[in-house]
């Protein structure tokens, strides 16, 4: 279980429920949104934890639409009415529910992508259509939060983050915090731009990292890869 301290301002941060993706609750003084949705197969379980927990989304920023994290996202607007944020980068992949698989970063999930996009159908999700759709940044005041998205681009063109109370950033597949992966995503579609994005990640000031997969991650942790990474180049 992903769970938080609020931050200084009363946010409060967790993961809804074990699912392909983490897929965050952001909240302050009842105002609810969610960060990504998951797979099409977690929806039993989405569905669950939402009900159990008796939260009703007004919104849902998606860090990205790759099948994983928007596989619901359809599904959450319809059900809940949910507004839907994303980056432009992602729009069009959205509204036809067939997001491109990203570039390996190592030998092996090189191979792994050439796989998968001989067999893209298996990666398709119900379409669906954004409310609202950002260049740079989005402000999410309007769901009481102080708290924007912002692009971070390199994992996919149009990936994104959500800076919290300038205390947390949820970055969904621009870092990683797995068993078998730390933090250097294995899948990109761009390692210079995603090494730029860091950059801007880490001039927000945020303590604490949030991925789509795995646990938290520290600033200390992403500064020690990140100069590791540049000293590479």
């Amino acid at each position: 279980m992903i769970t938080l301290p609020d931050t200084s301002l009363g946010t409060a941060i967790f993961r809804l429920t074990p699912a392909r993706c983490n897929i965050y609750v952001v909240s302050r003084q009842g105002r609810v949104i969610l960060v990504d949705t998951g797979m099409h197969i977690d929806r039993g379980r989405v569905e669950s934890a939402l009900s159990r927990k008796g939260i009703i989304p007004e919104a849902i920023v998606l860090t990205h639409t790759h099948f994983d994290h928007a596989g619901n996202a359809a599904w959450l607007a319809r059900e809940y009415g949910s507004e839907v944020i994303v980056n432009t980068a992602e729009s069009e992949f959205l509204a036809r529910g067939d997001t491109p698989i990203p570039s390996g970063t190592v030998s092996f999930t090189k191979g792994l992508v050439g796989i998968g996009r001989k067999i893209t159908p298996v990666f398709k999700y119900e379409p669906c259509s954004a409310d609202h759709i950002f260049d740079e940044t989005f402000d999410l005041s309007r769901y009481g939060l102080n708290a924007f998205v912002m692009h971070t681009p390199g994992h996919c063109a149009g990936e994104s983050a959500v800076i919290i109370d300038g205390e947390v950033a949820i970055v969904g597949d621009s870092l990683i915090n797995i068993p078998t992966v730390k933090i250097f995503p294995p899948f990109a579609d761009d390692v210079k731009e995603l090494l730029r994005s860091w950059e801007k990640l880490l001039a927000t000031r945020c303590h604490t990292f949030l991925p789509g997969h795995g646990n938290p991650i520290s600033r200390e942790q992403i500064t020690a890869e990140y100069r590791k990474r540049m000293a590479a180049i």
